[in-house]
């Protein structure tokens, strides 16, 4: 990174918005390419992305939208988010993004708390955007497309056309703060309704901050955004990191066209779930199968592994070491990410095995630690990472561990606390301010933070996506009589699966109305093809209720039940879910054969 550089990324961290970053990024380079669409060839450059933004800007007042209102965003992962979002800030409103695969109910809990006045959408989304909408806060649909936009709706290019000449942009991105609410960033519900947390423009900044004093970045750095931009992640590394570190970013609408989007951008910045190094791993693994090398790659592979479980690096130890990982060199270039020096992976708990593979290929893959509300607060530092740690805190952020182990953390990057819930940003925080992850952690002596187990009841699947199995359980069993308790699994998975256990009770009326004998042994009649159909048509009738990413893939009927007190519940009826894990582990395994 050059000396000018270097200047320009400072002068961009010490403003007080990320607004007033973006603007300022804009103007030292307007000629400069930023934003790209994979497979088109469509590139905006500073200059048009600003002027654009400045017209959503301008078009948003135009419709009475003032600073701190929210707008709500409705798009899967495109150039016009980026557009939309910049707009949005740069008047000083509160942008936040939908996940495009939830349900229409648990969108309209979100509407419902963020009270937004505008919904930016497109044509694929269009008719789930208006029952979002209906009986809601919303003023005003807008569709990216023109031809989708009806009566009443505005397309893109119908706002921006409606910014008025006068626009004063400056005076509006001088009126924003570091204390100001840039985003809204929702949970998925963990414990109810989804969660708005909120986050400030100073700590999104000092976020950035934070990674910069200990990572290289410059203007020639290039990223993919892929990820849905409601995931706090990708809106760091693929939108807000963009115009305060100044690079080029290639959005990718279509997440299956990932390998061919590595290979034609080949990023010097990723960021990904552990599901995505995982899917680049087995594909490199098939090639190395079917590789008439196969011998000498799977040699020189085994010795860089050895290495590096020995605590080596990414870089070559000797030159033997050199020698394989030039002999490596061609599965490293297969991921696309060869010319990577910045390797993230964080939102869901990494496989020590994975993370070891790629390493071992020459491949400087980093584990982040962070929350919804807390951003990134920490990672190895580049020249030692040290592979199944969480790494070292970054920049501002203080750990320290509660009595139970719990990780509690204060840091200038943790939110202020839920968007119109008191009760529940009371819950987060301990006596002293400290956030209460819900993660047990261990921290070493050299400061390296290690988390072994979580609190909370939570599922993240290998994709980072944080679900709620109380939820999932609820929306399968609801007022079912058949059912007893459904058990969901997926932490870790690439998708979800359940335990069912039948309610005896409710199985000898099912087993009458079904033309089954009711008094047929429990174990026999559980596992009747009539009762799977049924238990089917449960768990189909639950998955409408709930989010593509959260739905019962498969499912396996005990043929026993579970009684209170037993090894299953407590004498509550609660489930004991780190045991019921533990014993049906064989079961869940099945599941993912």
């Amino acid at each position: 990174m050059s000396t000018t550089e270097s200047t320009a990324i400072d002068r961009a961290l010490a403003l007080p918005s990320l607004s007033a970053a973006f603007v300022a990024k804009a103007l030292d380079a307007p000629d400069a390419p930023a934003l790209r669409a994979f497979g088109t060839d469509e590139v905006l450059t500073w200059r048009a992305w600003h002027d654009r933004g400045v017209a959503v800007a301008g078009g948003l007042e135009s419709l009475g939208i003032e600073r701190g209102d929210r707008v709500g965003i409705l798009l899967g992962t495109r150039v016009e988010f980026n557009i939309v979002d910049i707009g949005a800030l740069l008047l000083g409103a509160i942008p936040f993004s939908l996940y495009v695969t939830s349900a229409v109910e648990q969108l309209r809990e979100i509407v419902d708390n963020a009270a937004p006045r505008v919904l930016f959408t497109d044509a694929s989304l269009v008719e789930k955007a208006r029952e979002v909408a209906a009986g809601s806060t919303v003023e005003r649909i807008v569709v990216v497309e023109a031809t989708a936009a009806q009566d009443g709706e505005l397309s893109l290019a119908d706002l921006e056309a409606r910014s008025p000449a006068d626009f004063d942009v400056s005076a509006a991105v001088a009126a924003t703060t570091r204390e100001d609410i840039g985003t809204l960033v929702y949970t998925s519900g963990t414990t109810g309704p989804p969660k708005g947390v909120q986050f400030r423009h100073g700590g999104m900044m000092d976020c950035l901050d934070s990674i910069r004093q200990r990572f290289d970045t410059g203007a020639e750095d290039r990223a993919i955004a892929y990820l849905p931009m409601a995931h706090i992640a990708e809106r760091i590394f693929g939108h807000y990191a963009a115009f305060v570190y100044g690079y080029e970013v290639t959005s990718l609408a279509d997440l299956t066209k990932l390998g061919p989007a590595l290979h034609a951008v080949r990023p010097t910045r990723f960021f990904g779930v552990p599901r995505i190094y995982e899917k680049l791993i087995a594909g490199i693994h098939r090639f190395v199968s079917e590789s008439p090398d196969r011998e000498a790659l799977e040699a020189a592979w085994q010795r860089r592994l050895v290495v590096v479980r020995e605590g080596g690096s990414w870089m070559a130890a000797d030159d033997r070491d050199a020698a394989d990982l030039e002999t490596l060199k061609p599965l490293a270039a297969l991921t696309g990410l060869e010319q990577a020096h910045f390797l993230a992976v964080a939102g869901a708990p990494s496989s020590l095995g994975m993370l070891e593979e790629i390493t071992a290929l020459g491949l400087p893959i980093n584990e982040f630690y962070g929350s919804s509300e807390a951003i990134i607060v920490s990672c190895s530092p580049p020249d030692d990472i040290r592979l199944g740690t969480a790494g070292k805190p970054l920049a501002g952020a203080v750990f320290e561990l509660g009595e139970d182990g719990e990780v509690l953390i204060t840091g200038p990057t943790i939110t202020p606390g839920y968007f119109r819930d008191p009760e529940r940003t009371a819950e987060a925080f301990d006596a002293d301010g400290r956030f209460l992850t819900g993660d047990v952690g261990q921290l070493d002596d050299d400061g390296y933070l290690s988390i072994v187990d979580r609190k909370k009841a939570l599922i993240i699947n290998s994709g980072g996506k944080n679900m709620s199995p109380a939820n999932i359980e609820q929306a399968i069993k609801g007022g079912q009589p058949l059912l007893s308790q459904v058990f969901a699994i997926g932490d870790r998975r690439p998708y979800n699966v359940a335990l069912v256990v039948l309610d005896r009770d409710g199985l000898a009326v099912f087993a009458r109305s079904a033309g089954l004998d009711p008094d047929e042994d429990f174990a026999v009649l559980s596992q009747r093809p009539e009762v799977r159909d049924a238990v089917q048509a449960a768990v189909d009738a639950g998955n409408e209720k709930l989010a593509r990413v959260e739905q019962i893939k498969r499912f396996a009927i005990l043929d026993h039940d579970w009684l209170p007190g037993g090894p299953q519940l407590t004498p509550t009826n609660k489930v004991k879910r780190r045991e019921v894990a533990e014993q049906y582990a064989a079961t869940a395994s099945d599941l993912y054969a």
